[in-house]
């Protein structure tokens, strides 16, 4: 009597791909520094940060500040994409902190930008409902709560997130173009008015000018106005090629962001070569 043949085992379940619920896109550089550019908020930057930084900081040489910061920054970058290499994770900071440091400080860092970024998404969300409703109001329009119209640019930030990130990255990039046309406006306007006096001051190419005032203060507002750049590997799973497009889009974006703001602040610069940030202001009795 023969023995009963075995019965079949049921088939095993296909294992589920790992990276099924990861990010797909096919970002260029050029698309990734547009909205790495964009985060940083040239306008911003330009129309509150440099006015701060020529008053509080090191004067008319300000704008040489933008010079050392990014060149700090580039170097900075070489690692920062030399380790993206190695740490194939969307996580940035977060991914690098946890692959050298351990999982508890990677976590703290996680959290840490967590916080941050929600504080300064806050901040912005605020400043840009009043000043939206100061704007209507400038114009003969009604007076409503500030935190409408940072609610209705909230849903338009929120809809624009949901959808695919080509799509924000062509919003993104129209509406960097018309940004940046303003400053390069402004500029041209106040290169070719003279605005600040006659001639452009030459502040920024002496050593000894760029080393007055409170360099500190200079060095601290100038690399603020970088923040965001490190978020091109936030964009490596949808990049095209995010062997070569995260560096490309890194490097390239501080070129822009370094060159863009010394050229904005140089007009701006009170004209000579003065230690003092800002002509003294005559004091009037009383005060």
């Amino acid at each position: 009597m023969s023995a009963p043949a075995p019965r079949p085992s049921p088939p095993s379940p296909s294992p589920e791909p790992a990276d099924r619920h990861r990010l797909r896109g096919t970002l260029g550089a050029g698309s990734i520094v547009f909205m790495v550019v964009a985060a940083a908020a040239p306008l911003t930057v330009v129309a509150g940060t440099m006015p701060l930084g020529l008053a509080a900081g090191n004067g008319a040489a300000f704008p040489m500040t933008f010079v050392l910061c990014a060149v700090v920054l580039l170097l900075f970058a070489v690692g920062f994409c030399a380790m993206s290499r190695h740490v194939p994770g969307a996580g940035a900071f977060y991914a690098y902190v946890a692959r050298g440091l351990g999982a508890a400080p990677g976590l703290g860092s996680a959290f840490l930008a967590l916080v941050t970024y929600t504080a300064v998404q806050a901040a912005v969300y605020g400043y840009l409902g009043a000043t939206v409703d100061a704007l209507v109001q400038h114009h003969g329009g009604p007076a409503l709560p500030w935190y409408l119209y940072a609610a209705v640019a909230l849903v338009v930030a929120g809809v624009l997130g949901y959808r695919h990130i080509e799509l924000s990255g062509r919003v993104l990039g129209t509406l960097l173009v018309a940004e940046v046309a303003i400053v390069l406006v402004f500029d041209a306007v106040v290169a070719a008015t003279g605005g600040l006096g006659s001639g452009r001051s030459t502040a920024l190419f002496v050593p000894s000018q760029f080393l007055s005032g409170s360099l500190g203060i200079a060095i601290m507002f100038a690399i603020a106005s970088f923040i965001g750049f490190e978020a091109t590997a936030v964009f490596r799973d949808e990049a095209r090629d995010p062997e070569r497009t995260i560096p490309r889009a890194t490097y390239l974006a501080l070129v822009l962001i370094g060159a863009f703001y010394t050229l904005s602040s140089w007009p701006s610069s009170p004209p000579g070569a003065t230690t003092a940030p800002w002509p003294a202001r005559p004091r009037t009795p009383g005060t």
